[in-house]
């Protein structure tokens, strides 16, 4: 059976590098909302389980953006509090 890799959440230090770089390319309204981070957790728990295990990126739409381009948020494993589930269990 394989496992399965459950993204809860950012780690502290994690949270605080998705905040910092939110806040410098997201616009304001968007921002607090709470959205991004969702998503952007969303994407990088189905990236990581996918067949080529990776990248840990989540990109920032340019609609979403201040300065009206697309920008890509990069994560690291140890920005994430993940466990691994057994299916099945």
């Amino acid at each position: 059976m394989n496992t399965y890799q459950q993204v809860h959440d950012f780690t502290p230090a994690g949270a605080g590098k998705f905040a910092n770089w939110l806040a410098e390319r997201a616009k304001p309204e968007q921002e607090a909302s709470g959205w991004h981070r969702m998503e952007c957790l969303g994407v990088i728990e189905d990236n990581l389980n996918s067949p080529s295990g990776g990248p840990l990126t989540w990109e920032l739409s340019a609609i979403s953006s201040r300065d009206g381009k697309a920008h890509t948020f990069s994560a690291e494993l140890e920005d994430l509090i993940i466990e691994h589930v057994q299916p099945g269990e």
